[in-house]
């Protein structure tokens, strides 16, 4: 039996589902006895209604929808998962009424929106941005209210063109303790508020925290402020590694001032994102030189960044580069220098070389080869090696999926069906989904999966992939 706490938030409530109900009168009249045993709270008599119905008119859209929202409203991932795959089955692909499944996950994450976790409500309000679920627009709008900064400062920014006490509670929360909800409120205006909230970015960029300096940083480089290249430079020797890497790619983006000699300060950092970030320094001043000296440089990654801004004039530096970076020690660089393959050479080579490290002793280098032969056209090689990787890999699974086989979506299925997994492992197989593009019965199930967290973001996806 599920607790009252439990029941509280997978329970989506009478008097919403009342009105969900009633839209559905217009469905047919096959499912008016589910709906009226709904409304009276008779959750498994609705249930059988609803089955009784199906064993009659099989194909009845509103009789499939009650026996979904029946099993939502028990609890039953079970039944949910059977439901979803017995309804699929019912319906040519691509033929699936997604207000339902949206009709789910908007009741899911209203009841995220009320929980008491400051993580739950967060990931709600953002996917309600996203994807413009007005229907809680008001609820967003209240957490506005929240005594947590973090919360408030996501929700005015979810609500800022909407509501008009947004822009002044987010002006107030650039002054919050918490540097997590002043980042929120610096991208926030930096998103929606554009240049004319560039004082407040200048003023952001010198924030005591690395976090916010970084947002604001980032956005005066993509906002183009002419205005702020000495801070900017003066920014070149913070502390922080990615307030330098975010300084540096303002500078080239803003292209004032000597960038070259920017792109040689930055280059002689000891960070590699600095060092990437001095790339984009030269390649904004067209140091072409500069950038030709770099092709010798000790850092793989250096080396083939380099070779890739110049494809253009030098087009044989980026295959030498490229076989470099794939015989690195380090796992990461070799996947790194597969996901770059494609700038760097034609897509002969991309296949030559990625077929080269498909039995790379690290699953990652071997799945950023799948996608790069996927990507280069060889589908049957990806999915060998993605089929070889499937076992308990989620990232393998979506990759699978994404390439329209259906063992991907089978695994993703049952990773989220997998009680023995860590729930922030079932979280990330939800969010795989997005990958994939894809709704499994799993997804669908995990509306009612003993997490929360796992819930929500079941919910999150379901309404990304029904938009």
């Amino acid at each position: 039996m599920l607790n009252t706490m439990r029941r509280g938030f997978l329970l989506v409530g009478l008097s919403f589902f009342s009105l969900l109900a009633s839209s559905l009168a217009g469905c047919g009249a096959h499912n008016q006895a589910a709906i009226a045993l709904y409304e009276r709270g008779d959750y498994a008599g609705a249930s059988r209604a609803a089955d009784q119905g199906l064993a009659s008119h099989p194909d009845d859209e509103g009789l499939w929808q009650m026996r979904l929202r029946t099993a939502l409203a028990q609890g039953d991932g079970d039944a949910l998962a059977r439901t979803y795959a017995s309804y699929a089955r019912t319906r040519a692909p691509g033929d699936l009424d997604k207000d339902v499944l949206r009709d789910l996950a908007t009741a899911t994450l209203r009841q995220a929106l009320a929980s008491p976790s400051a993580k739950l409500k967060i990931a709600a309000i953002e996917v309600v941005e996203q994807v413009e679920l007005h229907a809680l627009a008001d609820q967003v709008a209240e957490r506005m209210e929240d005594d947590n900064d973090r919360v408030a400062a996501t929700a005015a920014a979810a609500v800022l063109r909407g509501f008009p006490q947004a822009p002044q509670l987010l002006d107030q929360l650039l002054h919050s303790d918490d540097p997590e909800a002043r980042a929120i409120a610096v991208n926030a205006i930096g998103k929606k508020v554009g240049r004319l909230a560039l004082p407040d970015l200048e003023k952001a960029a010198s924030d005591r925290d690395p976090l916010v300096r970084r947002a604001a940083l980032r956005w005066l480089g993509q906002l183009h402020d002419l205005e702020v290249h000495e801070l900017l430079a003066k920014r070149l020797r913070d502390p922080d590694d990615g307030v330098r890497a975010a300084a540096a790619s303002a500078l080239a983006r803003i292209g004032t001032g000597n960038l070259a000699e920017l792109g040689k300060r930055a280059l002689a950092d000891h960070a590699i994102a600095v060092r990437l970030a001095g790339i984009e320094l030269y390649a904004a001043a067209h140091a072409a030189a500069a950038l030709g000296a770099l092709l010798d440089d000790p850092s793989e990654l250096v080396a083939l960044t380099a070779a890739i801004e110049l494809r253009g004039t030098r087009p044989d530096a980026g295959a030498p580069a490229l076989s470099r970076a794939l015989k690195a020690e380090a796992w990461t660089t070799r996947a790194a220098a597969l996901n770059l393959a494609a700038r760097a050479v034609d897509r002969a080579t991309v296949k030559t070389v990625a077929a080269q490290l498909a039995n790379d002793p690290e699953v990652g280098v071997r799945l950023a080869a799948a996608r790069a032969l996927a990507h280069a056209g060889d589908r049957s090689a990806a999915i060998a090696i993605l089929v070889a990787a499937l076992a308990g890999n989620v990232a393998a699974a979506a990759d699978l999926a994404e390439l329209g086989d259906a063992r991907g979506d089978d695994a993703l299925s049952a990773a989220m069906r997998d009680v023995k997994r860590p729930a922030d492992d079932r979280a990330q197989a939800a969010f795989a989904h997005r990958t994939a593009h894809r709704v499994t019965p799993g997804l669908v199930a995990a509306l009612a999966d003993p997490s929360a967290l796992v819930r929500v973001e079941a919910a999150a996806t379901l309404a990304i992939l029904t938009r």
